[in-house]
């Protein structure tokens, strides 16, 4: 039962974080996050993203600018993206997949305002049909890395103890804080090893890779964002660790969060637990939409699935670049985005993602 103590503290939480971070007090821990509110969820959208390398002569240069979706960027050095649109939406896991190279880490560092100064980046990023700010933006989401940074004389419990103190907003109470981490630690499974120090490679002995896998995304999780990115978040898990990670991202996007993650080649069990899925290749969109209907449109373009066969790495081998046949891949590749953005589901998100650059200018 709760202390009256701590009943009394209840009061100077403010009623968005009380929503946010309020326990629950007659469910158990893995249901105890309360659901995202309406007026808090986010629709996030981009258009056409164009990524450019600068050559070496251009490097000094500036090299960071959001423009309207109609101006098309001046040649300089190779092209990353090209044309690159999409929409994430609340309650949805959307997973951008890809061959290595394909572009999946570029539009993932545009998407959180996390590229290199050194690019030359143009499009537009909406959040609910309004373009938005790199400060805005980073300031309602948060971003798991595919590096795991710690300090690593620190204990699993210390590290998230010290993330809900820096970063839970100033009005929660420190009881709340520290619910909300032992919830974290039970949800993401981290309970055997929170007494645990992280440790350093060859140094100090800690954590296994994937508990520290775990861990920073737990980090993350913490603050309870509506906007949430992960980069490879399965990234040397084993098969059970990586479907309980989509999991607990399924669990929180079911909360109303917008979850967006990169992942390489799942398993056709993981394939099967994604909302959406983006498929980057060459730098363009060759689908975006629910997984049965990738699966329907390779097939209208003579590309079926074999029977039996996971649909994941039938989509990522079919836009792969092989080596000796670059230029057939390239080909067939560009046919293949040709055709989706002439396909029903290219032609609403066409719709979809140009409507909040049209808001924007009304």
């Amino acid at each position: 039962m709760m202390s009256k103590n701590l009943d009394e503290k209840e009061p100077l939480i403010s009623l968005s974080q009380h929503r946010t971070y309020n326990i629950n007090k007659n469910s158990n821990e893995k249901n105890s996050i309360k659901t995202i509110a309406d007026s808090e969820r986010i629709t996030y959208t981009w258009s056409c993203i164009n990524v450019f390398a600068p050559t070496s002569a251009e490097r000094s240069g500036r090299f960071f600018d959001f423009v309207q979706e109609n101006t098309r960027p001046k040649p300089q050095g190779k092209q990353i993206l090209k044309n690159v649109s999409g929409i994430a939406h609340p309650g949805e896991l959307l997973a951008i997949m890809g061959s290595s190279g394909a572009g999946k880490t570029t539009l993932m560092d545009v998407l959180t305002s996390r590229s290199s100064a050194s690019l030359a980046i143009t499009g537009s990023r909406c959040v609910n049909g309004i373009p938005i700010t790199s400060d805005e933006l980073i300031s309602k989401m948060a971003y798991v890395q595919q590096e795991d940074l710690f300090i690593g004389t620190l204990t699993v419990k210390e590290h998230l103890i010290f993330q809900a103190l820096l970063r839970m907003d100033k009005h929660v109470s420190y009881q709340h804080r520290m619910d909300r981490v032992q919830e974290v630690i039970t949800e993401l499974g981290l309970t055997k090893c929170e007494n645990t120090l992280i440790g350093i490679r060859g140094r100090i002995r800690g954590i296994s890779g994937g508990e520290m896998k775990r861990l920073s995304f737990a980090a993350e999780v913490i603050t309870n964002p509506p906007l949430m990115f992960c980069d490879e978040p399965t990234s040397g898990l084993d098969s059970y660790m990586a479907s309980n990670i989509i999991q607990v991202l399924r669990r929180l996007a079911e909360l109303g969060k917008t979850m967006v993650c990169t992942i390489h080649q799942p398993s056709s069990q993981l394939y099967t637990m994604f909302d959406k899925i983006l498929l980057v290749a060459e730098g363009r969109v060759a689908f975006l939409g629910v997984p049965r209907e990738a699966e329907i449109f390779f097939a209208s373009v003579n590309i079926p699935c074999p029977t039996n066969y996971n649909p994941a790495d039938h989509l990522v081998q079919s836009l792969a670049i092989v080596p000796g046949k670059e230029e057939s891949c390239k080909e067939i590749v560009g046919w293949i985005c040709d055709e989706f953005e002439r396909s029903d589901n290219g032609k609403k998100l066409a719709i979809e993602t140009a409507a909040g650059v049209g808001i924007h200018q009304l």
